[in-house]
């Protein structure tokens, strides 16, 4: 005021236990924060609030010490103001999660019937009506069937075939939980039809409903699969598991939500890519620290059954550890890829693809989920007489 302000220094390391605290203690998508983000939460708060202690601050600094001062705030703030600021601190995002709408345009991923639970919504592109968005909105703000979805756009429009809707307090928090969806969606096409992909043209982008109307650009959500994903009523016992498991507290939950994670990385045309990733899903699901890939041939095996016994596994994980530990750049140039196929005539990375799917749709979903059956089967049978 007049050319008078504040210059606020803080101690480096009270900030930093200050966020470490936060992270600990306050609202819970703190914690898909870096600790420097949280600690700019901090001092943007302060920022944005200071004029809650303004007044005392500005006696305290010039008129109670008669000169400038280098002191805390805390030595000259009284403890009405300071309990004002915890009330604002407590009732800020900081301590109160709040819920965005993160809307993803998706392109191989059609909706027959429409699933809406308090963390996402899977609809179609005319789906994302008013009702499921936050306060605040008007029908003339919205062109829900295109992306972006905002009637005042003067660029590029494209058309998306469903929406994801994520709700979240943050956009990592929302792109986190995108994953663990997506990667649920994977695991329904015919193993011969998830990692089939073409050259069609696909768009990516994401659209945020937070108060305000915003959209940014990004890659495809999906890779260009040959044939669409649909989502049906068969599909909601699957998905109600998955809406209780992605904010369930349980250590183990968490962990098939990192697994799923995972799978939705090697959800990618480059099986180079896709192999040690692959082999982070079932780490994540089975992975002991002191007895790594024991653990996970114990698990595996069950599921699998006689025809990957103990001999095909112990291999199979053999070539994790020489690509994960730098004994080959990638799987094809193991040692242990080549005396795979001469041992079982299979492609490691084809069997690797099957034995985590399988797994996770086992582990995580149980009976709710199965395997979707290949889009063509009648008609190769009738060509080929073989049942795939």
């Amino acid at each position: 005021m007049g050319g008078a302000g504040f210059e606020v220094h803080y101690d480096i390391r009270g900030l930093l236990q200050a966020a470490l605290f936060m992270r600990r203690n306050a609202a819970p998508h703190l914690r898909s924060l870096s600790v420097s983000d949280v600690e700019r939460a901090l001092t943007d708060f302060i920022s944005d609030n200071f004029w809650i202690i303004g007044n005392e601050a500005w006696d305290g600094c010039f008129l109670g010490l008669g000169q400038a001062s280098d002191a805390p705030f805390s030595t000259f703030v009284t403890e009405p103001t300071k309990e004002r600021l915890a009330d604002a601190i407590s009732a800020s995002d900081l301590f109160t999660e709040p819920r965005h709408l993160f809307a993803f345009p998706l392109v191989v991923v059609r909706v027959d019937q429409e699933f809406d639970c308090p963390e996402f919504l899977l609809v179609k592109p005319e789906g994302l009506t008013l009702d499921r968005l936050p306060p605040g909105y008007v029908d003339a703000d919205l062109q829900v069937e295109s992306f972006p979805p905002f009637r005042r756009w003067d660029g590029v429009r494209n058309s998306p075939a469903s929406w994801l809707g994520v709700r979240a307090g943050t956009l990592e928090v929302a792109k986190r939980n995108r994953a663990a969806i997506l990667g649920a969606v994977a695991l329904l096409p015919h193993r011969f039809e998830r990692y089939l992909f073409t050259g069609r043209k696909l768009f990516g982008g994401l659209s945020t409903f937070n108060g305000s109307l915003s959209m940014t650009s990004s890659d495809p959500h999906t890779p260009a699969l040959s044939e669409d994903v649909v989502i049906g009523s068969a599909d909601h016992a699957w998905l109600v598991v998955l809406a209780e498991k992605i904010v369930s507290p349980v250590k183990v939950d968490k962990r098939q939500m990192r697994a799923l994670e995972y799978f939705y990385r090697a959800w990618v045309p480059d099986p180079t890519r896709r192999f040690p990733t692959l082999f982070g899903a079932l780490d994540a699901i089975y992975g002991d620290a002191g007895r790594a890939t024991q653990s996970v041939i114990d698990a595996v095996g069950p599921i699998m059954g006689p025809a990957y016994d103990y001999e095909r596994l112990k291999l199979l994980l053999g070539l994790r550890a020489s690509v994960i530990h730098g004994g080959a750049p990638n799987v094809y140039e193991s040692s242990d890829y080549h005396r795979y196929y001469e041992r079982y005539e299979e492609d490691a990375t084809r069997d690797l693809e099957v034995i985590v799917a399988r797994c996770l749709q086992e582990v995580i979903f149980g009976s709710a989920m199965r395997e979707r059956p290949h889009t063509h089967a009648a008609l190769i049978k009738q060509h080929t007489g073989r049942d795939i």
